[in-house]
């Protein structure tokens, strides 16, 4: 069985590294490290949640990204691709990233760099901003 979660911390270099991966293909011309920044802080200001197994929460499948009620990215591993978790993971992240009350919302506001106390301070790409 398949669970969808809101991403945390310890998926950001998954996440990175398949957007990265994914972006690459379809962007020419365009400085790698100037890439990275782009797909860093879209992710930072997105609402994400990811596709992982009911047993084992660390083992994902895959991912989808939206801002504001639009879904801009979704991956899902190869293997695990056509059994619907792409849209399941699409339906999902609309619906969390609609209501500004979600847990992740609330996460990621609170760890946004504003906070002197926090590990993040200072990084406006949170933890996306990790090198992956």
């Amino acid at each position: 069985m398949i669970r969808i979660r809101p991403a945390r911390e310890s998926d950001a270099a998954y996440v990175a590294a398949t957007a990265l991966k994914q972006a690459g293909r379809f962007v020419r011309n365009v400085d790698r490290e100037e890439l990275a920044l782009t797909v860093r802080a879209m992710l930072n200001a997105s609402h994400i949640v990811v596709a992982c197994s009911e047993t084992d929460e660390d083992t994902l499948l895959g991912w989808s990204a939206a801002i504001g009620g639009v879904s801009w990215f979704c991956f899902v591993s190869k293997d695990a691709r056509r059994n619907g978790i792409g849209t399941r993971l699409r339906l999902e992240v609309i619906r969390g990233s609609i209501d500004p009350a979600r847990e992740w919302g609330a996460h990621r506001r609170a760890h946004d760099g504003n906070d002197p106390r926090s590990r993040l301070a200072g990084d406006v790409l949170g933890f996306w901003g990790a090198d992956s």
